[in-house]
């Protein structure tokens, strides 16, 4: 996995601008879209500085050898943009992660929304396969 992949989905993680990211690690927005693009290959102070910032080691962040373990939904964004497909399960993803972090919900309302979707999604798929 190329430093430039590693990046976005640290950064996807955290909810992390690339211009707050840049401003973090003390580069200009400009340096930091040559970083990823690979026209420039940062100085080892700056890639000490990305990889301390993601959590990560420069040596992982370089190696392109060593893959991210992707989450189950970083897996499914993945392989709808590899389609070329817009999905509109990834589109709900996207709009529904707020749902659980970052907003009013208590933890009972999450788990009873995260109940709510597993039986609708039990639901939909006794309703396809009796329908076989």
């Amino acid at each position: 996995m190329k430093m430039n992949e590693k990046i976005e989905i640290m950064l996807g993680r955290r909810r992390m601008k690339k211009t707050d990211f840049a401003e973090s690690i003390g580069v200009t927005y400009r340096a930091f879209a040559n970083y990823m693009n690979g026209s420039r290959t940062p100085r080892a102070a700056t890639l000490d500085k990305m990889a301390k910032e993601l959590g990560l080691t420069a040596e992982f962040l370089t190696n392109d050898n060593e893959e991210l373990e992707l989450t189950i939904e970083e897996r499914f964004i993945k392989r709808v943009c590899a389609s070329g497909v817009t999905s509109e399960a990834a589109q709900f993803l996207s709009q529904s992660r707020g749902l659980f972090a970052g907003n009013d919900l208590s933890d009972e309302d999450k788990e009873y929304l995260l109940k709510a979707l597993i039986d609708i999604y039990e639901d939909a798929r006794s309703n396809k396969t009796g329908e076989k």
